[in-house]
């Protein structure tokens, strides 16, 4: 019986998890190998080349270990995208208002246009009464 594909339980995939070890790995033997063979070394020469091997194998285990935190910020950037989506939010409507009367518009000495009394445009500005013919409507409260 065949179900469907189920989602990976992690951000690795099994080859991204051998791979990793097997850098690792690689890395670490080519260190320990460098390690040992510099104390049988008589000479600093000698030592040297030895060194550079452990500087090798020091490069190996960063590379291994930077290309699995790369596959790991790639699978959250795709978890991510299939989270979030992309689309704007559908534009809501004002709720009418539940009143019928109709509330007094006012204008501030300068401005052009004109406001609902509790507009956060006008607050705390000497106004005066206006009609809608007065100016133009404001667009933040929407007379």
């Amino acid at each position: 019986m065949t179900g469907a594909p189920q989602a990976p339980s992690g951000p690795w995939r099994d080859a991204d998890v051998i791979a990793v070890c097997l850098t690792a790995l690689i890395g670490v033997v080519m260190i320990v190998a460098a390690w040992f063979g510099a104390a049988s070394a008589a000479t600093l020469t000698q030592q040297a080349v030895w060194g550079t091997l452990a500087v090798g194998g020091l490069i190996v285990v960063g590379v291994g270990l930077s290309l699995w935190l790369l596959r790991l910020r790639r699978a959250i950037g795709y978890r991510r995208a299939s989270l979030v989506s992309l689309e704007p939010p559908a534009a809501q409507e004002p709720a009418p208002r539940q009143d019928t009367a109709t509330l007094p518009l006012v204008r501030a000495h300068g401005m052009r246009k004109v406001h609902d009394p509790a507009c956060p445009l006008v607050a705390g500005k000497d106004v005066e009464p206006a009609s809608l013919g007065d100016g133009e409507p404001c667009a933040v409260c929407q007379p």
